[in-house]
């Protein structure tokens, strides 16, 4: 997650404040606004510059506008009403404490320290755009920040159903190597079902519990032991998921229903409409342990609902969970594809 290693700035102008911060920009990162594909993996790097004083703090807020969740648009799609829009979503993607470096290249080097941080992620799953803004701040509560604007435009926004890809890469639970902690903090295994939004571990954990509140976003977390099988399992399952009451309070923990289908990879594709969804749920029976899929293999189809409660309405939200592809090994890589109802 981090490097530690001087680096040729973009062309972005700093500030005259105190602490300076900068996008990095060359030809595999993103550095400043653009339109993108829903799902695209894109990676970001920010280079910030101490005064006097030492880095302290580096905090990320994205804002989804609109929100994250998918419309449900009326039949004719003309007469949508704009201000039925799901409201804008700020999320608090990372709020952490940095130990900034005091190695440079340079003649003078800063007394506060510079420091590099490296964000790969994946853009909203809807339509819509998501404003990155990255804040660092020294002892002296001194801040400088940088901003860039993401546009993501779905083709099939208007369809029943809400669809995407899910790219998740859970670290094997016996690696012992030095940068296993690093790889625990950046893995984006943590799924929002309804959304597609992916998350990795530092924006749902982190020490002094500023997070917290995404656990409430969190669906379904992808688990491997050895590397040699993956699983998904809810929040709520304790015997996988174990975690103390401190770092994810009982009260975040979702318990998403999962269930098994016989259904394969043709089946699944043939499913266009919330009716097919609704059905093959119906039709699909529990799995031993009602938060957990157990080992997934290629071409399973799990069924699924969750509960969202927003603006004080609830309601349920049933779809299915195709396992496209599957990669194992000291680094497994689940590929999955899914259609929810809106």
């Amino acid at each position: 997650m981090l490097l530690c290693l001087p680096v040729l700035l973009g062309a972005c102008a700093k500030n005259d404040r105190p602490v300076q911060l900068d996008l990095v920009g060359a030809s595999t990162l993103t550095s400043g606004n653009k339109t993108v594909t829903a799902n695209d993996t894109l990676t970001t790097r920010i280079y910030a510059v101490g005064n006097d004083v030492a880095l302290q703090r580096l905090r990320v807020v994205v804002s989804y506008s609109p929100g994250l969740s998918p419309i449900n648009y009326p039949t004719p799609t003309a007469s949508f009403d704009p201000k039925n829009a799901p409201a804008s979503q700020d999320i608090v993607y990372l709020d952490s404490l940095i130990n900034p470096v005091y190695v440079s290249t340079q003649q003078s080097p800063p007394a506060g320290g510079e420091y590099l941080f490296n964000n790969s992620f994946v853009a909203r799953a809807t339509s819509g755009t998501e404003q990155w803004q990255y804040t660092i701040t020294d002892k002296q509560s001194q801040s400088a920040s940088r901003a860039l604007r993401l546009t993501v435009r779905k083709p099939d926004s208007a369809a029943v159903y809400h669809s995407y890809t899910a790219l998740l890469r859970p670290v094997p639970r016996n690696r012992r190597e030095a940068d296993t902690v690093a790889l625990r903090a950046t893995r984006r295994v943590y799924l929002n079902l309804r959304t597609g939004l992916q998350l990795p571990k530092y924006a749902v954990i982190n020490n002094e519990a500023t997070v917290q509140g995404n656990q409430l976003l969190v669906d379904l977390i992808a688990t491997s032991a050895n590397g040699n099988s993956v699983s998904l399992s809810a929040p709520a399952d304790l015997s996988t998921i174990k975690m103390n009451t401190q770092q994810w309070p009982n009260a975040n923990r979702n318990a998403t229903v999962l269930r098994a289908t016989r259904l394969n990879e043709t089946d699944f594709a043939n499913i266009t409409t919330v009716a097919g969804i609704n059905n093959a749920f119906t039709a699909s029976t529990a799995f031993t342990n009602q938060y957990s899929t157990g080992v997934l293999a290629k071409n399973q189809v799990v069924a699924f609902q969750v509960t969202v409660t927003e603006n004080g309405t609830t309601q349920t939200h049933t779809g299915l969970l195709l396992v496209s592809n599957l990669v194992l090994g000291t680094a497994p890589i689940l590929t999955c594809s899914v259609k929810v109802t809106k």
